[in-house]
């Protein structure tokens, strides 16, 4: 009766054993799948965040180079405004 029992045992760990094994190199794989996939989606995700930092110091770079443009300006003068012809100076070579 328990040579019986253990030859049961026996045969169904034949069969058992390489299942187990194969569930588990599988799992194995499906993990180190996983982990790539979120490794690459975190790269994705910082090339993506990198990429609205350069934009936004692109816009700001911009917005800088405007307002000194605009600091430095100084209104045309007209005909009317300015005089035809300038007095001139009394000197050395007059």
């Amino acid at each position: 009766m328990t040579e019986s029992i253990f030859t049961a045992i026996g045969a169904c760990a034949v069969f058992a054993i390489p299942c187990v094994v194969v569930a588990a190199i599988d799992y194995r794989n499906a993990e180190k799948q996983r982990k790539e996939r979120e490794a690459e989606l975190l790269r994705e995700q910082l090339t993506a965040l990198a990429c609205e930092r350069a934009v936004e110091a692109d816009r700001i770079a911009w917005k800088n180079q405007i307002k000194q443009s605009l600091a430095g300006w100084k209104p045309i003068k007209y005909t009317d405004d300015a005089p035809a012809r300038t007095a001139r100076k009394w000197g050395r070579h007059a």
